[in-house]
């Protein structure tokens, strides 16, 4: 068909056997996408799965709404919070948003929340746990091989912006529970945070797994091990015992790993596994604990489980992977990313902005309907080497692609995050996915921040690094301000393009910029104050 095909999806036409010959081969199924799948993400993925039924998910959870279920708005940043621990180790903002909406959604519609604000704040507060440090879902790891820089570089390089992310929302959802009088929920139905204390060392596999990680060891030995530790957690569990005895293969890695560097990852985790099995053995003898076959019977079945949850997963990110390896494919075989990368670099000539621009709209349009991991390799195989050749840099262009693919979850008219917490939330689909578009608004405009201005992905000097981190977080607070038309009482159109054009200036990370940003804001906010009287407690438009 390609000789009919018009413009720039023209090709010269291929057989069927030069087709499947190409397209099942290293350049194709078996590419970058399926190889990552089988090396790593596989790997995370049973890291998840058996995170989840060592009952990890619940702890992060209860510790959301100890923390934050009775401040104003509550249940709202319970989401939020319930969603970085929960998307840390989430491949799906889908599944997120299922995961964790199940829970909050009701009782974010309890207090006052509408259901299209609960299903759009759900929806962007899962969407982002696939920006969250150490996993980020499945498309770091691809990042890390295509590009071929470490796994560990790329995910200190996603801190900040992450961080910038979740501030931009947690403003937006304190400012419309002030403007819209939501409260908290009362003590009485929250857990107590005390008592929760120790049961933070249920995070023992995630700690060693970071452990691993910056220790220099590979990927594949960090997430095994980690995944080690995770069945230490299900005998815990399973035995009744203090959960502070996790502490001590934890302890023990990170001590030999200080003082024994030079020793390989297996003897560190046998050493953890040896020490935490005994110590968990000597605590149930001491505290003569009953049924411990029983306990290791029912480890075996939590091990079984988590190895099923895994596989019907893997199964699914194998479809995925192969099927973007398929799209890949196709572009190398027809000619059609070269096009597309000689379209971009035409626009280049004439801006570098709009170039970006034109790559952030092929980003979300993959991303449409698509797994994040699947559209961030069919972006980065079409429009990342244009980018990099009109002279941008390997890792932001890479970040840039990926933050757009991840975000393309919440983005009309195919916002597959949104539709799931309006589904959950009894809201409209439409409303719902514009109201997760406007809390999550700060992830469409760092990325051009961080493309110029690398001191947000951590690069460059200490006063570069503070500076441009503080004026983006002055910016997307100022964003949010904006989004949300609220300080100090409602605001009108007047304050709300003050507050955006002050956003954008603290953003753009040049030190002129942030002067004129700092300046701009710090009058609005005065004149703001001065005319309120600082109070902000009405609503009424001024």
């Amino acid at each position: 068909m390609g000789p009919w095909l018009p413009g720039v999806l023209y090709h010269r036409g291929f057989g069927v056997d030069e087709f499947s010959t190409f397209v099942y081969s290293m350049e194709g199924v078996f590419g970058i996408a399926t190889a990552a799948a089988a090396k790593y993400i596989v790997l995370f993925v049973l890291f998840a799965a058996f995170l989840q039924v060592s009952k990890v998910g619940d702890f992060f959870m209860n510790l959301a709404f100890a923390c934050f279920g009775r401040m104003r708005g509550g249940p709202a940043k319970v989401s939020l919070f319930g969603s970085i621990l929960f998307g840390m180790i989430s491949g799906s903002g889908v599944a997120n948003v299922v995961a964790s909406g199940t829970f909050t959604i009701p009782v974010m519609k309890r207090v006052g929340y509408k259901p299209t604000s609960a299903g759009g704040i759900e929806a962007a507060a899962s969407t982002g746990g696939q920006l969250t440090p150490p996993i980020m879902g499945a498309g770091a790891f691809i990042m890390a091989e295509i590009t071929g820089i470490p796994y560990t570089e790329i995910i200190v390089a996603a801190l900040i912006p992450c961080v910038l992310y979740y501030f931009a929302v947690y403003i937006q959802i304190d400012l419309e529970a002030r403007k819209e009088g939501i409260e908290g929920l009362p003590s009485s139905e929250l857990p107590d945070l005390k008592p929760m204390a120790k049961d933070g060392f249920m995070l023992a596999p995630l700690a060693l797994l970071i452990i691993f990680l910056f220790a220099g060891f590979s990927i594949i030995s960090a997430g095994s091990w980690g995944i080690a530790i995770a069945v230490l957690v299900m005998l815990q569990q399973r035995m009744g015992l203090d959960s502070r005895l996790l502490a001590v293969p934890v302890a023990t890695v990170l001590v030999t790993v200080l003082a024994v560097p030079y020793l390989s990852a297996n003897t560190h985790g046998i050493i953890a596994m040896g020490t935490g099995s005994a110590t968990l053995a000597v605590a149930a003898l001491a505290a003569r604990t009953d049924g411990m076959s029983a306990a290791i019977r029912g480890t075996v079945q939590d091990i079984l489980e988590a190895l099923s949850i895994g596989a019907r997963q893997c199964l699914q990110l194998a479809a995925v992977c192969a099927c973007a390896g398929i799209v890949v494919g196709v572009i190398g075989l027809t000619g059609l990313g070269g096009r597309f990368s000689a379209m971009l670099l035409g626009v280049a000539g004439q801006s570098e902005f709009l170039a970006l621009v034109f790559a952030m709209v092929i980003a979300l349009i993959l991303g449409m309907g698509m797994p994040t991991t699947a559209a961030y390799a069919i972006a980065a195989s079409v429009v990342a080497p244009s980018l990099q050749r009109i002279g941008l840099d390997v890792l932001p262009v890479h970040l840039f692609i990926f933050y757009y693919a991840v975000i393309s979850t919440i983005t009309p008219p195919i916002a597959l995050s949104a539709f799931a917490g309006a589904a959950l939330a009894g809201g409209d689909p439409w409303k719902t996915s514009f109201k997760a578009v406007k809390y999550g608004l700060a992830a469409f405009i760092v990325p051009f921040l961080f493309i110029h201005n690398q001191g947000v992905l951590m690069n460059g000097s200490v006063w570069e690094i503070v500076r441009t981190t503080a004026t983006a977080l002055l910016g997307v607070w100022a964003l949010a301000t904006a989004s949300s038309g609220w300080f100090a009482g409602t605001l009108s159109g007047f304050w709300r393009i003050g507050f955006g054009v002050t956003a954008l200036l603290l953003i753009a990370g040049d030190i002129y910029t942030d002067l004129a940003g700092v300046a701009v804001g710090a009058a609005l906010i005065a004149l703001r104050l001065a005319r309120t009287g600082g109070t902000g407690r009405g609503t009424k438009t001024v």
